[in-house]
């Protein structure tokens, strides 16, 4: 089953060697095939650079990226690997150079690990698209590098981002990725007062359904459980509750909405080509929901053209993003909403 945990001796790493739990500076629960298997793994740290910091880690969240990770769902994974990209903590060292953080700050990495600061992408705030002279698997939290679901991570302190005070760590960590992929597209382009309908009501659709909510928009959820979900929609502030696999609902509800944020991924082209249907004229329909390798899709273009609407892919958010994403949280009290396992879940 996925996550099965057991130790395994003969698993090493090149960047991070195995060590003696003794001489360890941390410990991960590594994924070591497609199973996936998850082992401990004590390990060594590099030595720390100018520019990096090392942390406690106290917090990290699970994003189904992780999932399609460790299977090996968007590419052939380098095993052993560590993923978790969703990662809050303590500051507990830093590199001679880093001047944005201290030692004893409250601090999380996103999925963005690394970028080159330089290029065109990077000069406008968009670092999240950097096309610099950076290797493709150094812009990334994991791997080669490992992320978050061990005690201490290390990175570069560029990409690392402050948490406001008021934010509590237990629920605030998802933010880091689901927040900002939902909040970023969102800040950019709907007005008050605008309706929103939101796709897919899990991790980042519930965040979605806060985030529009208090930036003064109409909401619409859209699910596949709405006798389940349609109270606490409500009290996150959607308006409506609506059926996310109710074909004939869903085009009684064509061109009601200014903006479509999509959560899901599906190859279900009916269901697609509806979901896109509900954009309205000269409106934008947006797709953040990741699917695995393979899925695809026929898209109507003529609906596209002839509705004049706006449909694009958003890229999670730069550092900055993610900042004022923590600040709009912090202001709104947004964090994420969980119900806790149970001790055999657990």
């Amino acid at each position: 089953t996925w996550g099965k945990y057991i130790k395994m001796e003969s698993v090493n790493h090149s960047i991070y060697p195995r060590a003696e739990i003794a001489a360890a500076d941390a410990v991960a629960k590594a994924f070591v095939d497609k199973t996936p298997t998850m082992v401990e793994y004590p390990f060594k740290f590099p030595e720390l650079k100018a520019y990096e910091v090392r942390l406690r880690i106290t917090h990290t969240g699970l994003c189904h990226s992780d999932v399609h990770t460790a299977k090996s769902e968007w590419y052939d994974v380098k095993y052993p690997v560590v993923t978790g990209h969703e990662v809050l903590g303590i500051v507990t060292h830093v590199g001679a150079e880093v001047q944005n953080v201290k030692v004893g700050d409250r601090v999380g990495y996103g999925p963005l690990r690394f970028n080159c600061g330089s290029c065109e992408y990077c000069k406008e705030g968009q670092d999240q698209l950097c096309s610099g002279n950076v290797a493709p698997e150094a812009k990334f939290l994991y791997d080669p590098y490992f992320g978050g679901y061990a005690t201490h991570f290390q990175g570069p302190s560029k990409t690392c981002v402050k948490i406001p005070e008021s934010l509590p760590s237990d629920r605030t960590a998802p933010l880091l990725c689901a927040g900002v992929t939902v909040f970023a597209p969102l800040k950019r382009f709907v007005k008050e007062g605008q309706s929103v309908g939101i796709i897919g009501i899990g991790g980042l659709g519930h965040l979605a359904v806060k985030y529009a909510k208090a930036l003064g928009c109409r909401v619409t959820a859209y699910t596949s459980k709405v006798a389940e979900k349609k109270d606490e929609l409500t009290k996150l502030g959607a308006d409506e509750v609506r059926s996310s696999i109710d074909l004939d609902e869903l085009k009684a509800n064509a061109g009601s909405h200014h903006f479509i944020i999509n959560c899901l991924s599906t190859n279900n082209n009916p269901l697609m080509n509806a979901y896109i249907d509900l954009t309205r004229r000269d409106g934008r329909f947006c797709q953040v929901g990741a699917p695995a390798n393979g899925e695809e899709l026929n898209i109507n273009l003529r609906k596209l053209i002839g509705g004049q609407i706006n449909l694009f892919g958003s890229m999670i958010g730069s550092v900055k993003d993610t900042e004022e994403m923590l600040e709009f949280s912090a202001k709104h009290n947004i964090c994420l909403l969980y119900t806790s396992p149970s001790p055999r879940d657990s």
